[in-house]
């Protein structure tokens, strides 16, 4: 059955001499993945440059209920990047989420609401000139919204410990060992209250900000379940230093 749906680049695989087996979360049905001949020949209708990372797609599927593979047929950019590939500070965000995205997003199933968060917060990254480095940050902050463990921000002078078990802001600290300090918790109550355009006004160093990423991280791998090994981490550490 043909139809035709938005998606969005998570991670692609190189397949025979040719082919990519690409995974793309789409707008009608969620993950899927496409498997994708011919991808460097010259009569090609999917070229390589539109699977790269997080890249915003316009799609007509052959899709078929239970298939593994599904196949493409007719792939276009929705919204062409214009400077994503070529500021080294946005393409290392990409690569660092497309990757946790990866991970996280699971779904086989249409959830209108978090496709359009990721959509349009793709748009912002590529067009945004300021607070780009803070831009991660805001983003997985806004992403546990969707996925169910959004943190209640009830920080205040006396709640100034963030108990991420529990998912609040607490007097004391927990009896357990996975809580943020003082200045963690309130950065990360800053955060909560902050938006992509606001981002700027976020000033911290380079140190902190990589504090706060692995906390953040930190509370998505307690919500999981596991550790989230991110590959592209420390790359995306070092371009924001």
């Amino acid at each position: 059955m043909l139809q035709k749906t938005r998606g969005i680049v998570l991670h692609s695989l190189k397949y025979g001499e040719t082919g990519m087996i690409t995974t793309i979360y789409t707008e009608v049905h969620g993950r899927m993945s496409f498997i994708m001949q011919g991808i460097h020949g010259k009569r090609s209708q999917v070229k390589a440059n539109l699977l790269r990372q997080l890249s915003l797609l316009e799609m007509e599927v052959d899709f078929k209920q239970g298939r593994e593979l599904q196949r493409v047929r007719e792939v276009k950019n929705s919204s062409p990047f214009v400077s994503i590939p070529y500021e080294i500070s946005k393409s290392s965000q990409a690569l660092f989420l497309a990757e946790l995205l990866h991970k996280v997003l699971r779904e086989e199933e249409s959830r209108p609401e978090l496709f359009e968060f990721l959509y349009s917060s793709i748009r912002m990254l590529d067009l945004m000139n300021d607070g780009i480095a803070n831009f991660h940050l805001l983003f997985l902050i806004q992403l546990t919204r969707y996925l169910g463990f959004e943190p209640t921000n009830n920080h205040s002078p006396s709640n100034r410990y963030f108990d991420m078990i529990a998912g609040k802001f607490v007097i004391m600290p927990p009896d357990h060992p996975w809580f943020l300090k003082e200045l963690e918790s309130e950065m990360v109550a800053r955060l909560l209250g902050m938006n992509y355009q606001s981002s700027s006004g976020f000033m911290v160093n380079s140190e902190l900000r990589n504090l706060l990423l692995t906390c953040i991280l930190d509370y998505y791998g307690l919500h999981f379940g596991n550790k989230l090994n991110v590959k592209s981490l420390e790359i995306l550490k070092l371009i924001l230093h």
